[in-house]
C-alpha cells in the first residue's frame, strides 16, 4: 500500500513538473476562484442551508476536476510514452488507477452536490469527455457540443412521443448503463498499452495536447482555429492603423503582442452573443421538461462560471509583459516609443482604457447569455453583481511598478484579491439585511467604489515608478 501511494505521489509530481511553477500556481488560483464564486453564489443566493452546503460541495469537486483536467491529464499523456513503458513498467497501471479513482470521486461529488442523482450519467460522461479533450482526442469536441445541445434538440427535432422517451427515466437508465463501458474505453484510449496504431496517432495527439499548454518565451500560446485567425485579422488592421498614426501610446500596447490587444476578445464576445441569440430563439420555441431542467441547472451554475471570464480578463497583460521583454527593449530604441518621461503615463492610460472597456463589453455579453435563462430581474442583478465583483478583483493586477515586478498576478496578490472579495460579500450581506433588500444591489455598488479607490492608488504608484519597458529589469 505504501509503495502504491509513493508511486501516485511521484507520478503526480512528474505530471505537474511539466508545467511551469507559475502556471501551476495560476491553475490553483483559478480553482480557488471557482470555489470562491461558488461560495458567494451559495451564500447570497436563494438557497436554504442544506442546498447551499451541497452546492459548495459540488463547486469544490468542480475545482478538483478543473485542476486534474488541466494540470494532470496533459502531463500524464506525455509520460505514457513507449520509452517509459520499458523503464517504468508499473507506470501505466498506476495512471489507470489514479484516473479511474478521480473519475469516480469527481462524478459522485459533483452529482451529490447538485442534489439530483439523475444528472450522474451526464456528469460522468462530461468529466470523461473533458479529460479526453485535454488528452488530444479530436472527435470529443463534436460529441460534447452535441451532448450540450441535446436537451433542446430532442424537444425541437424529434416527434413528441420520441422526445418524451428520450428525456424520461428510460433514457437516464440507458445512460447509467453506458457509464462503465464508456469509462473503460476512455481509460484505454487515454493510456493505451502500445502498438502501431498508438504510435501512429501519438505525434498528432501531442500536437493537440500542446495547444492547451501554457507556454513561455516567444512561443505562441494560442491554438490554431477560426476564432484565432479572425482575431489576428482584426489585429493586423489595428496594427496598420496605429503604425500610420505613429501613436506612442498605441505602439506600447502592440509591444505586448496580439494576445494583450483588445482585438483578442472580439471572437469570444461574438461567440457569446451568438450563443445568447441562439438560446433565446430555442427557449422561446421549446418549453419541454428537459429544457426547463436544463435551464434550472444553468441558473444555479452559470453565474459563477461566467463571472470567471471577467475575473481573468486582465491576466494576459502580466503574462505578455514577461514574454515580450525583447520586443519592449527594441521599441524603446525607436522613435515610436515616444518620450521616456511619458512612457508610464501613456501605458497606464492605455491599459486602463482597454481593461475597463473589456470589462464593460464582457459584462454586457455575459448578461446577454444569462437573459434567455433568467427568471426575472433578480437573476440579471445577481449576474451583474458577480461581474462587478470579478471586475474589481481583475483590476487589482493591472497597474503597478512593472520595471521592478514585471506585473501580473502572484500568489500574494491573489490572496489579497480573495480577501477583498470576501469582505465585500460580507459587507453587502450586512447592508442588505439593514436595508431589507438583497445583497446583490450592494454587490454592484461596493466593488465599483472600491475599484475607483484602488485604481487611483495604483495609478499614482505606476507614475512614480521607473519606465515600465523592459519589464522586470530592476527586479
Amino acid at each position: 500500500m505504501n509503495a502504491a501511494l509513493e508511486d501516485y505521489r511521484i507520478i503526480w509530481r512528474a505530471a505537474a513538473a511539466q508545467r511551469e511553477p507559475g502556471v501551476v500556481r495560476a491553475l490553483y488560483v483559478t480553482a480557488g476562484a471557482v470555489g470562491a464564486c461558488g461560495v458567494i453564489v451559495a451564500v447570497l443566493g436563494d438557497l436554504n442551508a442544506v442546498q447551499a452546503l451541497r452546492f459548495i460541495i459540488a463547486v469544490a469537486f468542480m475545482a478538483l476536476a478543473f485542476i486534474w483536467t488541466f494540470l494532470f491529464v496533459p502531463g500524464s499523456i506525455r509520460m505514457n510514452s513507449p520509452i517509459n513503458a520499458w523503464l517504468l513498467p508499473r507506470q501505466r497501471r498506476r495512471l489507470l488507477q489514479m484516473t479511474a479513482a478521480y473519475l469516480l470521486v469527481a462524478t459522485l461529488g459533483i452529482a451529490y452536490g447538485l442534489g439530483d442523482w439523475n444528472v450522474l450519467p451526464i456528469v460522468a460522461l462530461g468529466t470523461l469527455g473533458m479529460a479526453l479533450l485535454m488528452a488530444g482526442n479530436k472527435y470529443v469536441p463534436y460529441l460534447l457540443m452535441a451532448a450540450g445541445n441535446a436537451p433542446w434538440l430532442v424537444q425541437t427535432v424529434l416527434p413528441p412521443a420520441w422526445a418524451g422517451w428520450m428525456t424520461g427515466s428510460a433514457a437516464i437508465r440507458a445512460l447509467d448503463i453506458l457509464i462503465l463501458p464508456a469509462t473503460a474505453w476512455g481509460l484505454c484510449w487515454l493510456y493505451p498499452a502500445g502498438g502501431d496504431a498508438y504510435l501512429a496517432r501519438r505525434a498528432d495527439q501531442l500536437k493537440r495536447v500542446s495547444h492547451f499548454a501554457f507556454r513561455t518565451g516567444n512561443k505562441d500560446p494560442l491554438p490554431d482555429g477560426m476564432v484565432r485567425e479572425g482575431n489576428l485579422s482584426f489585429y493586423r488592421i489595428a496594427l496598420g492603423c496605429d503604425r500610420r498614426r505613429a501613436d506612442p501610446a498605441a505602439m506600447l500596447m502592440h509591444a505586448l503582442g496580439p494576445t494583450a490587444h483588445w482585438t483578442a476578445w472580439i471572437g469570444a464576445i461574438a461567440v457569446m452573443l451568438l450563443i445568447a441569440g441562439g438560446a433565446g430563439i430555442v427557449l422561446g420555441w421549446s418549453r419541454g421538461a428537459a429544457v426547463q431542467t436544463f435551464v434550472g441547472q444553468m441558473i444555479i451554475v452559470g453565474p459563477g462560471l461566467l463571472a470567471l471570464l471577467v475575473l481573468f480578463s486582465t491576466a494576459q497583460y502580466g503574462q505578455q509583459l514577461r514574454r515580450t521583454r525583447g520586443e519592449q527593449a527594441l521599441l524603446r530604441l525607436t522613435p515610436l516609443a515616444g518620450d521616456t518621461v511619458q512612457l508610464n503615463r501613456r501605458l497606464a492610460t492605455r491599459l486602463l482604457r482597454q481593461a475597463l472597456s473589456i470589462w464593460v463589453l464582457l459584462t454586457v455579453a455575459v448578461l446577454a447569455v444569462v437573459l434567455p435563462f433568467a427568471s426575472g430581474p433578480d437573476a440579471l442583478l445577481r449576474q451583474l453583481g458577480l461581474c462587478c465583483l470579478a471586475g474589481q478583483a481583475a483590476m487589482m493586477g493591472l497597474l503597478g511598478d512593472y520595471a521592478s515586478e514585471c506585473g501580473g498576478w502572484s500568489t500574494a496578490l491573489a490572496l489579497r484579491a480573495g480577501a477583498y472579495v470576501l469582505v465585500q460579500a460580507l459587507v453587502a450581506m450586512g447592508l442588505g439585511r439593514l436595508t431589507g433588500t438583497t445583497a446583490w444591489p450592494w454587490l454592484v455598488a461596493l466593488p465599483l467604489a472600491v475599484c475607483v479607490v484602488q485604481l487611483r492608488h495604483d495609478w499614482r504608484r505606476m507614475l512614480a515608478a521607473p519606465p515600465a519597458f523592459p519589464a522586470g529589469r530592476m527586479a
